[in-house]
C-alpha cells in the first residue's frame, strides 16, 4: 500500500492530502469517523493522474485541530472546509463523503451550494438528530468508550468483520495504521456530531440531483437504510457496489472507482 504525503494549512488547521493537478474543479473526499485521509488511498491513486484531488483529515483527526464547541455540528466542520479550500484557492468541487463524512458533505453542499458541482454520499450515517435523548447520549458515548477499552489497532481488528465484506489482511493492516492514528479528543467530538445532527436536515435544503454509493452487504448504514433515504429525498439516485460493506469503496476498489467516475463525469449509470 502507498501512503501519500500529508501537508498542513496553518489557516484552517487542517492536515490534507492534495495532488499537484490544478484544475478548475476538485474532488474532495471526507472520511468517516473511524477512519482518516489515508482510507482513500486507492481514490487518489487512481484520480490524481487526470484531477486534482484533495481528502482531508477531519478536525480532531491526524494533525487537524479539532472543533472547539462541545456539541459541533456538520455546519460546524462545514465551515472548516470552506476555510481549508479558500486557503487553497478551490472554488469548485465534487463533494464525496463517506458515512459521517456525508453527513458533513450534505451540510456543506446546503450552505456552499455554488461551491459544490456534484455531490456523492458514500454509505452515509444519517445521524441520530431525529431520535429521542438516551439514544443520542449513548451513540455519543459508545465509540470513545470502546476506542479507550481497545485502542485504536485492536478497534480495527475487532471491527474489520463490520467494516469490510472481504477483510483481507492488507486492507485490516491499513485499517489498524489510520484507527491507530485517531484521538480521543476527535473522535469524542465527532461521536457527539454522530450523536445529534441528521443528514436530513441538510438534504431537504439541497435542490440539486444527489449520488448516494452504498455496498450491497453494508450492515451498518444497510441497503433498506438507503432505499429509506432515497425515499424520503427523491433527488437522490441510489448506485450500489455489489460484494461490498460500509467501507465499500475500500472494499471493492475498482468498481467503486468505476462508478464514481462514471458520475463524476456525467455518463449515467
Amino acid at each position: 500500500m502507498k501512503f501519500f504525503d500529508k501537508k498542513y494549512d496553518p489557516v484552517s488547521c487542517i492536515e490534507f492530502i492534495q495532488n499537484d493537478q490544478q484544475l478548475d474543479e476538485t474532488n474532495v473526499f471526507l472520511h468517516g469517523i473511524s477512519s482518516g485521509a489515508d482510507s482513500w488511498l486507492n481514490q487518489i491513486a487512481c484520480f490524481s493522474n487526470n484531477t486534482s484531488v484533495l481528502a482531508w483529515n477531519a478536525p480532531g483527526y491526524g494533525k487537524s485541530v479539532q472543533v472547539t464547541k462541545d456539541q459541533p455540528n456538520a455546519l460546524d466542520y462545514s465551515k472548516r472546509l470552506l476555510t481549508l479550500l479558500e486557503s487553497r484557492g478551490i472554488k469548485r468541487i465534487n463533494l464525496i463523503g463517506h458515512s459521517l463524512g456525508a453527513l458533513v458533505a450534505a451540510g456543506f453542499s446546503a450552505k456552499y451550494p455554488l461551491m459544490v458541482n456534484k455531490l456523492i454520499l458514500v454509505n452515509p450515517a444519517q445521524g441520530y438528530g431525529e431520535f429521542e435523548q438516551s439514544k443520542q447520549d449513548e451513540v455519543a458515548m459508545m465509540r470513545p468508550k470502546l476506542l479507550k477499552k481497545l485502542g485504536g489497532a485492536e478497534m480495527a481488528r475487532q471491527r474489520s468483520g463490520a467494516l469490510l465484506f472481504n477483510a483481507s489482511d492488507d486492507k485490516v493492516k491499513l485499517l489498524e495504521i489510520i484507527m491507530g492514528n485517531i484521538t480521543p479528543e476527535g473522535f469524542e467530538k465527532s461521536s457527539q456530531l454522530l450523536a445529534h445532527d441528521s443528514i436530513h436536515h441538510y438534504l431537504e435544503k439541497i435542490d440539486k440531483p444527489v449520488n448516494l454509493i452504498y455496498g450491497t452487504e453494508d450492515g451498518i448504514t444497510t441497503p433498506q437504510i438507503m432505499f429509506d433515504i432515497q425515499k424520503r429525498h427523491q433527488k437522490i439516485s441510489l448506485h450500489p457496489i455489489n460484494a461490498a460493506s460500509h467501507l465499500s469503496y475500500l472494499d471493492q476498489p475498482d468498481n467503486f472507482n468505476q462508478v464514481l467516475l462514471s458520475i463524476i463525469q456525467g455518463d449515467g449509470l
